[in-house]
């Protein structure tokens, strides 16, 4: 019974880290694009923004074509740049802003 639990706590473990892995490679690619397209990026209105790093993190993770292809990544970074979030750094799980 023993061995079970510590595979199971074992293999929690490991998709803790591959969720982490992942949250780390889209925050890796949102503050890439905001430092290379800084000037860009702010003419651009909320929308566009969006839509500009949406279409770049498609472009790079993209199972379908991809540079990197990463589907998980993917998947964080569209919903974090989809419609009433804003182009901020995706937070980690149980991190918070205060307000």
């Amino acid at each position: 019974m023993a061995h079970y639990s510590l595979d199971d706590a074992f293999g929690e473990l490991d998709r803790k880290v591959a969720e982490l892995n992942n949250l780390v490679k889209a925050n890796d690619f949102m503050i890439t694009c905001l430092r290379e397209e800084r000037e860009v990026l702010s003419m651009m209105d909320r929308e566009e923004t969006r839509d500009m790093l949406r279409e770049r993190a498609r472009g790079i993770f993209s199972p379908a074509g991809g540079e990197a292809p990463d589907a998980d990544v993917l998947a964080i970074l569209e919903q974090a740049l989809g419609s009433g979030h804003t182009a901020e750094i995706i937070p980690f799980p149980g991190v918070y802003k205060s307000a």
